[in-house]
């Protein structure tokens, strides 16, 4: 499993595939999204290096939105098939979130997606117990990954050519521990006020 996060390997295994490296990096990304807690971030890495940074960035972004949307599903498959419905509804969060409009549905996934302390997997959960209709959810996906997957497409890329990107790596990894900060302070904050 380690070759997973080794953006060199998964470089490698991609040009190894030649005109099936764009379908294999899309596949892997969505195994990744609907696996929910391995990273992703390498293999955004991995297809910036070997597709440059914009058609990397748009392979990652598509195979991270597919496999959310999949994730989704299955996810409000299972809970159908598990005829847990009615008992989700009993809980306080689903029936707030089951409450709010459209607009803030979708807002919370948007924000929530950007957040670097939420992991995809529970987002992807969370939204399959609620309410929220499919495309709300693609819309609000897909919103919020493009931060995310520039993110972690530059950082990917830029730390296999360190020494030509090295003050651009810099400037992404400040921005991103800012937003880390300040999402940390946030949730902080909200913990003292409870």
């Amino acid at each position: 499993m380690d070759w997973i996060t080794n953006i060199e390997a998964l470089a490698e295994w991609i040009r190894s595939l030649g005109m099936l490296g764009i379908v294999g990096s899309i596949l892997l990304n969505i195994v990744i999204s609907v696996a929910g807690v391995l990273p992703s971030i390498f293999l955004s890495g991995a297809n910036a290096v070997v597709f440059g940074l914009y058609g990397g960035f748009l392979i990652s972004l598509t195979g991270e939105v597919v496999g959310a949307c999949i994730a989704f599903f299955l996810y409000r498959y299972t809970i159908k098939k598990a005829d847990r419905n009615e008992k989700l509804k009993s809980f306080k969060w689903v029936h707030t979130i089951n409450g709010t409009t459209s607009f803030r549905k979708c807002l919370a996934i948007v924000l929530l997606r950007i957040n670097p302390l939420m992991p995809s997997g529970v987002i992807n959960l969370g939204a399959a117990m609620t309410n929220i209709t499919f495309v709300q959810f693609l819309v609000a996906t897909l919103l919020g990954k493009v931060p995310s997957m520039v993110f972690e497409t530059f950082v990917g890329h830029d730390l296999i050519t360190f020494g030509e990107n090295k003050f651009r790596l810099l400037f992404s990894l400040l921005a991103g521990a800012l937003v880390f900060l300040l999402f940390w302070k946030k949730g902080k904050d909200q913990t003292q006020e409870e």
